[in-house]
């Protein structure tokens, strides 16, 4: 019973150095891949490459006429 508590607890301690390591080193997507050859940046106030307006629904596309 004393391993388990002893094993118990190590995992726990380890969990939360982990967890406050890995909470540092996040960045977001904009901050970490910003080169010269990329257009990522901070999306506040930019409108996406598909428009300002875009809903994320894609419409149905029109049917083919027949001739």
């Amino acid at each position: 019973m004393k391993a388990f508590i002893i094993a118990l607890v190590v995992a726990v301690a380890l969990g939360t150095l982990a967890a406050m390591l890995l909470n540092q080193q996040q960045r977001f997507a904009y901050q970490a891949f910003t080169t010269s050859g990329t257009r990522v940046s901070d999306p506040a106030g930019h409108s996406n490459l598909v428009g300002p307006h875009w809903n994320g629904v894609t419409p149905d596309p029109e049917k083919p006429s027949r001739s």
